[in-house]
């Protein structure tokens, strides 16, 4: 594949990143950019085998790429909790976090830890990792080019088209009753643009940021396939002309690595594709809705042992 949609990445070398959920699809477009540019690539996920068959294909199309495994489920907090403690065991330094993993419009279903999957998975799994990563993250912050240390939440348009539009329900975050599967899917897309806003106001010298990819062609589509029938006949209309994952990860990278994005101008933003500073929905930009979540968050790891 041409780089020519991706010509806005620096050199790597020297950086370390995660990206989870980055052996397929959208993040392993992601890994295989980072790799091919010099950093040293984590794909953190839960299957090592689909590891294994990324990091061939990576090492196939670029013989030098630096990609390792990191064990994580996001839908187990304890092995959240034990990802983080194995990264910090190995690296003293991490310049990229890309919270790419996710599951979406899949039939109610709650993790060990009692939280919906949608949410548990693309939002809460998420939060822990990255807060138990804030320590190195801010070191490597204190020694790298200012603006270069990120985070990046890939969210989606959902947030703002499929989420309740009160927001975050903190009385039902599970949403279990009257709730369709894309409700909760947006609902969970929404919390990622509130973590990005609450990151960039809690730790100013991170650059955190939140995207819509776009429409692209990859296998999160059977959910909504499987969830409504319908969407088998509509998914040819919505995917037209869309790119594949490796075309598709542009605006991940771009949030990722490009030098146009500024700690002083940008901590905080929602980025649609690609690179395009842009609002996100009134529950999206809402200030008070970004304190509520982050305080609920804590107390729902707190009352489960995750301090």
């Amino acid at each position: 594949m041409s780089n020519d949609s991706h010509d806005f990445i620096p050199d790597l070398a020297g950086k370390v990143a995660i990206v989870t959920g980055g052996y397929t699809g959208l993040g392993f477009g992601t890994s295989i950019e980072l790799a091919k540019h010099g950093a040293r690539v984590y794909i953190a996920s839960r299957s090592a085998a689909k590891f294994k068959d990324a990091e061939l294909e990576i090492i196939s199309e670029c013989p030098q790429a630096d990609v390792r495994f990191l064990m994580l489920d996001l839908a187990n907090l304890n092995n959240v909790q034990e990802a983080a403690e194995r990264f910090a065991q190995l690296e003293s330094s991490l310049h990229i976090l890309v919270n790419n993993a996710g599951v979406m419009c899949i039939p109610y279903k709650e993790t060990i830890d009692g939280f919906e999957t949608q949410i548990g998975v693309n939002y809460i799994g998420h939060f822990l990792f990255t807060k138990l990563l804030i320590p190195i993250l801010q070191k490597t912050a204190g020694i790298a080019e200012k603006g270069s240390v990120r985070i990046v939440n890939v969210s989606s348009n959902g947030h703002a088209k499929l989420a309740p539009k009160e927001g975050i329900i903190f009385s039902d975050i599970n949403m279990k009753n009257n709730f369709s599967v894309w409700a909760r899917y947006g609902h969970s897309k929404l919390a990622n643009v509130l973590h990005s806003k609450v990151l960039a106001k809690r730790y100013p010298n991170i650059l955190a940021l939140s995207l819509h990819p776009g429409t692209v062609k990859t296998n999160l589509s059977t959910g909504p396939i499987s969830s409504t029938p319908l969407y088998r006949l509509i998914k040819p209309l919505v995917e037209l002309g869309a790119p594949g994952p490796r075309k598709g990860a542009a605006n991940i990278l771009f949030a990722a690595v490009s030098p146009r994005l500024r700690l002083e101008f940008d901590n905080g933003a929602y980025l649609l594709p690609i690179g395009k500073v842009s609002a996100p929905s009134k529950a999206g930009s809402d200030p008070q809705m970004v304190e509520d979540l982050w305080e609920w968050t804590i107390k729902a790891l707190g009352s489960r042992g995750y301090e």
